[in-house]
């Protein structure tokens, strides 16, 4: 029969009190405290204790109570004087109990504390720590609950069980928490509320829906790491793939270094042997343009310069000239770039070169860069240095080099 005025009176061996302890301080670091409830039943237990006392609370499980099945009193000194909060006590009961079942009486600090009423009488209350939820969660792995739950879990069909994840634990399908409810004397580890505690979401014990939500996010846990396992690999294999792109177009680079080179060479022997570009061109599958270009460069290699080879200065002479006596016959460039199996582009700067030759006073900018040029060589300058000196476009600053050159062989 209930009390009146709410208090559960205890069974004879309703809770017997285990051989060992186990002192929650010595363990968990609380996050702070909190009042306990039910105190207002209990003033005439708690008025036996001066205010700022220091004291042992017991936590002691209740599953008789006619008014929480799942309720977790506070006794001092073997009298029990307050409760945890319900919503508390739902998720620790079963706790506790595991604990009693292994064997040890669960203790926690606690102090007594006073305050006035509105009624202007003393009320006597308890305080006691505020556990952070790893200490919670730490205490039920040790006693066993995640275990019993695997085992709860494996009484149902696998309908039932991917019914219970749908909503992560939260409010499982009613068939499911009924077909759990039915095997619960199968798992008495686990608590479940009274008829009068609500629905049977509700009812059911708190650890089923908690460890299907931390099953869950172990389950997205391993997922993520496979995710960055496979994002890893990826990430290597494009490293891998770049690098080996990177070191394919430097070998094509070479490769085509080292033909153009063979090229260059060959063009460059082939106009020692007194081929002219055009004939070159025909030989090599070139332009006349790129014959030029790899003359300049295999030129460039070898060393050779205008000053060290008279007879490429004599050479560029003769083809201005003839350049120069062409254009004056009433030809075009075109025409004049076709009879001396040339480009259009060389020719252009073949007349620019044989008028200058043959007068170079009428060229007065032209001649004051190409003395200007001859001045800096005299001063054992490299040829980059005094190309780079003449403040002018490469172009032109070849061409003074050159002009420099003729300059000095006329000396």
């Amino acid at each position: 029969m209930r009390d009146p005025v709410g208090r559960h009176t205890r069974r004879s061996g309703e809770y017997v009190r285990p051989q060992q302890r186990i002192y929650l301080d010595d363990y968990c670091r609380a996050s702070g405290d909190f009042f306990a409830s039910g105190t207002y039943y209990h003033q005439d237990v708690l008025r036996g204790f001066p205010a700022g006392q220091k004291v042992e609370a017991e936590l002691v499980p209740e599953p008789h109570n006619p008014w929480d099945a799942r309720a977790v009193a506070l006794d001092v000194e073997g009298q029990r004087v307050a409760y945890l909060p319900a919503v508390s006590a739902k998720m620790w009961h079963d706790v506790i109990r595991g604990w009693n079942t292994a064997g040890f009486a669960v203790y926690c600090g606690a102090e007594i504390n006073a305050w006035e009423g509105g009624d202007a009488k003393c009320r006597v209350g308890l305080t006691v720590p505020k556990w952070d939820w790893e200490t919670l969660v730490a205490l039920a792995e040790a006693v066993g609950l995640r275990v019993s739950w695997e085992a709860a879990l494996a009484d149902l069909t696998e309908a039932q069980r991917t019914l219970l994840r749908r909503d992560r634990g939260y409010s499982p399908d009613e068939r499911v928490i009924r077909a759990m409810q039915k095997k619960r004397a199968h798992h008495p580890e686990f608590r479940w509320g009274a008829e009068n505690d609500g629905d049977l979401t509700e009812r059911m014990p708190f650890w089923y829906g908690y460890f299907v939500r931390e099953q869950m996010r172990e389950e997205a846990r391993q997922e993520e790491e496979l995710v960055r396992f496979a994002r890893s690999v990826r990430s290597g294999l494009l490293r891998a793939f770049t690098a080996e792109v990177r070191r394919a177009r430097e070998r094509e680079r070479e490769q085509a270094r080292l033909l153009r080179q063979d090229q260059d060479d060959r063009a460059l022997r082939l106009q020692h042997e007194g081929r002219r570009v055009s004939a070159i061109a025909a030989e090599l599958g070139l332009s006349p343009k790129q014959v030029e270009a790899a003359l300049s460069r295999a030129r460039r290699a070898a060393g050779i310069t205008v000053r060290g080879n008279a007879g490429l200065q004599s050479d560029r002479r003769r083809d201005a000239a003839e350049a120069v006596r062409l254009k004056r016959s009433g030809m075009t460039r075109a025409q004049v770039a076709r009879a001396m199996e040339r480009s259009v582009d060389t020719v252009d700067e073949l007349l620019k070169d044989g008028l200058f030759y043959a007068a170079p006073e009428d060229h007065p900018e032209r001649l004051a860069l190409a003395r200007r040029c001859l001045g800096l060589r005299a001063t054992g300058l490299g040829k980059e240095e005094i190309l780079g000196r003449l403040g002018v476009s490469r172009k032109q600053a070849l061409r003074a080099f050159r002009d420099a050159s003729l300059l000095d062989a006329e000396r």
